[in-house]
């Protein structure tokens, strides 16, 4: 399979500011003055505080220190006279690796990133009261650039069938593949079969991880060879029937009976948070990202409740943001974010802007629930221009539960009623894997989170009501048609008639040499995009001599205006042939 098409990704800056972000240093909030009874979804012991990009800040004996040499003294003593009884880095790691992918994100962005090593939990006893006074007065010191409470956050979900067990004879289990009609034709399905009939196309060699609080791994319906990490807290084992449904609609293997899952070539992992660890879901969110790589997927299957607001997505909070971002933007781990079941307007301006993605951009894919033949918003469903696509949010068959059938086992239970945004994000999650599967087949490097996030918005099919944005329904043989399928890249110079070769180092730095191999006479146009798939400059356009030829680019655009450091691509291309190569530019 050969196509030349390219969807280029839009990479929107954090240039647009509003009252509760500040855009000057990097996009951060919500900063907001606390009160106790602000905190009711909220821990009653634990908070988050992040010190400003740029300082060196550690927690040494009973106080922070700054070895750049940044006057704690104030911050200290209100560490002090509050009764803090542990402080400890919110994110494992060295701080010279959490830094370096700090530097990455931002060479690919323009925008600054989090230095994730300036994270800090802090445990102060007094309860809720206690916990709103030091957030308020952190946040008044000039060292700190947010501090918030730790949010408790649940599943995503929605079941709408009573168990109803069948007890009796166990074998066969039926084939429930009839039914799932999401896995099958447009307007209504996403049209799997057509990724399947390709290369990779059921996930083969990418890796997934779920992230929320219990599954049953070994289901029948589960390829248990391919679970390739259990991680996280300990499980609870009240939520074990929703997170087994999720990975049905991802892994659930093509075997004739049960269900059949988007993506069953995949490997599949878990990490779990548990009710009594709430201020480690930033860090179980890093050991997710952690086990992955570049390529790969996580989901978060998580929602939390902000004061005045009914369920919202995890990255309203800045810790979990940032971990987001760091995955998206800086290590290209694909991120998939459940939109929440909270019947709210995420472009509200009571929001402040923190999902709009001109501010504030995770790079996470986020997901909203449509009515399955409809497609309009579901009722419970978050809606706003933030959702990118979005998929069924109600009478979904996968496994667990048990109301369509029970063999007796948590090993043998499917349900035909579950739903919600944590229903949804698990097809949008297959569908990632079967397009990146392709991609990994037959490309040299595998897709970034927002050309994948940009492919399945753009290829979509679209909902029908506008007056509740939740993004398209992905149409994955549409979505197939526009993968960018890059030409292998050879040791030499191409015989008459080959594919042409591209080769620049990576990262580019301005003023380096672009190397290029085309068939001898052949007229060859090497053209520069950026990330929003406009031409800026031609950088070559004559025929090409035998051998190897040496184009340099002193990073300007067609003007000779100096460009910003971020991802670009060249496309270099003959009449016949052509070959893309994506570069990250710095100066």
């Amino acid at each position: 399979m050969q196509r030349f098409s390219i969807l280029f990704p839009l990479l929107i800056l954090a240039t647009v500011s509003a009252s509760a972000l500040d855009t000057h240093t990097r996009p951060v909030g919500p900063v907001q003055v606390w009160s106790a009874t602000d905190l009711g979804t909220f821990d009653e012991h634990w908070l988050h505080v992040k010190f400003v990009e740029g300082s060196n800040v550690n927690w040494v004996g009973a106080e922070f220190s700054d070895d750049s040499g940044r006057n704690l003294a104030g911050l200290n003593a209100v560490i002090g006279h509050e009764q803090v009884t542990q402080v400890q880095r919110t994110f494992s790691g060295d701080r010279a690796t959490l830094r370096n992918w700090k530097a990455l994100g931002e060479a690919k962005t323009g925008v600054v990133g989090p230095d994730l090593s300036l994270w800090y939990n802090v445990r102060v006893e007094g309860g809720r009261e206690a916990v709103a006074r030091l957030v308020n007065e952190l946040n008044a010191d000039p060292s700190v650039e947010i501090a918030h409470p730790v949010a408790i956050p649940e599943t995503a979900s929605l079941h709408f069938a009573e168990s109803t067990p069948t007890g009796g004879d166990r074998l066969p289990t039926p084939d429930f593949t009839g039914m799932q009609d999401y896995l099958y034709d447009t307007p209504v399905g996403l049209d799997a079969p057509s990724a399947w009939s390709e290369t990779g196309g059921k996930g083969a060699t990418v890796k997934f991880i779920d992230v929320e609080l219990c599954w049953t791994e070994d289901h029948e319906d589960f390829i248990y060879a391919n679970n390739f990490y259990v991680g996280g807290a300990s499980q609870d084992p009240s939520y074990e029937t929703h997170g087994t449904a999720v990975l049905g609609e991802v892994i659930g293997a093509h075997n004739g009976f049960g269900v059949s899952g988007f993506a069953p070539d995949v490997q599949y992992g878990v990490v779990a948070v548990t009710v009594g660890e709430w201020p480690y879901v930033p860090h179980y969110f890093q050991e997710a990202v952690d086990n992955l790589d570049a390529g790969d997927v996580w989901l978060i299957e998580l929602q939390m409740y902000p004061s005045g607001h009914s369920a919202t997505p995890m990255e309203w909070l800045q810790v979990n943001y940032d971990v987001i971002w760091t995955s998206s933007w800086a290590l290209d781990i694909v991120c998939v974010e459940a939109g929440a079941n909270g019947s709210q307007d995420l472009d509200d301006p009571s929001w402040d802007g923190v999902f709009d993605r001109n501010i504030r951009d995770s790079g996470a894919i986020m997901v909203g629930a449509g009515t399955p033949y409809g497609r309009v918003a579901e009722g419970f469903s978050n809606y706003g221009s933030r959702m990118d696509v979005h998929a069924w949010g109600s009478s979904i068959v996968t496994t667990g539960y048990g109301d369509l059938y029970n063999g007796g086992t948590l090993q043998t239970m499917y349900t035909s009623g579950f739903g919600g945004t944590s229903g949804a994000s698990p097809m949008i999650t297959g569908a990632v894997a079967c397009l990146q599967g392709i991609v990994k087949a037959n490309n040299p490097e595998p897709m970034t989170p927002i050309e994948l996030r940009t492919i399945l918005h753009d290829t979509g099919i679209d909902h029908l009501d506008p007056s509740r944005e939740i993004g398209p329904r992905p149409d994955l043989a549409a979505a197939v048609a526009e993968i960018p399928m890059f030409s292998s890249v050879d040791d030499g110079p191409l015989a008459a008639g080959s594919t042409p070769w591209l080769r620049a180092a990576n990262p580019f730095v301005a003023g380096g040499e672009l190397r290029l191999s085309l068939s001898p006479g052949a007229n060859a146009e090497l053209e520069l995009y950026d990330v929003a798939g406009r031409q800026v400059r031609t950088l070559f356009n004559a025929p090409v001599g035998t051998g190897e030829q040496v184009i340099s680019w002193d990073g300007s655009d067609g003007a000779g205006n100096p460009m910003a450091s971020g991802v670009y691509y060249l496309q270099l291309g003959t009449k016949n042939e052509v070959s893309i190569e994506r570069i990250v530019m710095v100066r």
